[in-house]
């Protein structure tokens, strides 16, 4: 009699892996762009960009707190601009379609890119199938954090391919998005000064100085005062809401000072550029040196990211569906693949009414998401230990699966 392995190992082998991804992604973007047209504010933060790129065109502060609190650059909402001229319905379902298409895009181009082995069309649709459950908090709110990722993968892939320009260029928009993918931009221009730090300041400078050309200067130089007081300040603003892993420190009820978390993050920032030196020094691939620069920058952003709420988890959606695929390619132990289900699952679908309310009050009151981010923490420096093991007793192991064999 077929084993339990054997009969899911068969009807694995049945399904169309790539079409059911295609399907799947085509039927969540129609859906959520049609409930966007129907109900554009509904449980959404699109309101918020919209507004701003009004307030913009109107030569009103974008940065004056209406329903919540706008918290991008100028330039991000100039390039709103042409869905504010848009009626509500239209616009926040442009933007839906936009915001989730480059999302997908980018999820694509750095795993089919970027990645250090060759994935299979299986697998490659596995890794978008599994960044779902974590994704989902932010693709039905409209959240940036979407467009942000997207270009972020982008950029990392476009440097993977040794497209500098185009590199530079994502990852500049990305930063104009969201302030931390400086951070990676950082890392890149350490790893990769010639090619990669000028072409950033140029494409960063653009991008601030475009604004200019879009109104009056004085209207631009308020708007970024204003910016400015506010990325100074938001470190206070809606506390309650954060989900790094401070939030662990309260619950065990030993509450982390700003300063002291601030420190942390910095430490941590500085530890994850020493690891992702350490590996650009082992790798001659830049390739593969980008790619697990890219898997310690996004766990970094979860867990010690300044502004971590539960939709950032959407960040952490890549790492953890690529050791997903790595795990069961590399046929990992089972307590290795659980460590990575249960980080998940802790990440996402835990803090929602998948389970129901009882589970998801549990585990936001109790820490679930840091936790699963410390999950997919461990499982990350485990995997390099492992490599810089291999690399250390001089045995390198082959990433197709072939047997191990001794490096010249």
């Amino acid at each position: 009699m077929a084993s339990v392995a054997e009969r899911w190992q068969r009807s694995r082998s049945k399904i169309d892996w790539p079409a059911a991804a295609r399907n799947t992604w085509l039927c969540l973007i129609v859906g959520l762009v049609i409930h966007a047209f129907c109900l554009p504010y509904n449980h959404s933060v699109y309101d918020v960009y919209l507004g701003a790129a009004r307030g913009w065109l109107a030569g009103e502060d974008m940065y004056v707190p209406a329903r919540e609190y706008y918290r991008y650059s100028p330039m991000f909402a100039v390039a709103l601009t042409p869905l504010a001229l848009l009626p509500d319905g239209v616009s926040s379902a442009v933007w839906k379609l936009l915001n989730c298409g480059l999302f997908v895009w980018g999820l694509y181009a750095w795993g089919r890119r970027l990645s250090p082995r060759r994935l299979s069309r299986n697998e490659m649709a596995a890794e978008l199938l599994l960044v779902i459950p974590l994704a989902l908090h932010s693709l039905y709110n409209s959240q940036a954090n979407l467009m942000m990722l997207g270009s972020l993968l982008l950029g990392l892939s476009a440097a993977g391919e040794g497209k500098w320009n185009r590199a530079a260029c994502w990852l500049a928009w990305a930063t104009l998005i969201k302030g931390y993918p400086l951070a990676l931009a950082m890392v890149l221009s350490v790893l990769f000064p010639w090619q990669f730090a000028g072409r950033f300041i140029a494409a960063l400078a653009a991008g601030l100085a475009l604004p200019f050309a879009a109104h009056r200067p004085s209207l631009v130089l308020m708007q970024y005062q204003s910016w400015w007081h506010h990325l100074r300040d938001s470190t206070e603003l809606m506390r309650e809401r954060l989900r790094s892993i401070d939030q662990l420190f309260v619950v065990l009820g030993q509450p982390m000072s700003q300063r002291t978390f601030a420190m942390l993050g910095v430490l941590a920032g500085a530890a994850v550029m020493v690891i992702c030196l350490a590996i650009a020094r082992r790798s001659p691939d830049r390739r593969e040196a980008i790619f697990r620069a890219s898997l310690w920058f996004l766990v970094w952003v979860v867990l010690f990211g300044p502004a971590t709420e539960a939709c950032t988890y959407v960040a952490a959606s890549p790492v953890v569906a690529w050791a997903l695929v790595e795990a069961w390619h590399r046929r990992s132990a089972w307590p290795v693949r659980g460590l990575l289900v249960a980080g998940l699952l802790m990440m996402g679908p835990m803090t929602t009414d998948l389970f129901g309310k009882h589970i998801r009050n549990f585990s936001n009151e109790h820490g679930s998401q840091p936790l699963g981010g410390l999950l997919l923490l461990a499982w990350l420096i485990l995997e390099w230990r492992g490599r810089a093991g291999q690399a250390f007793s001089g045995v390198a192991i082959d990433t197709s699966g072939c047997e191990a064999k001794r490096a010249a």
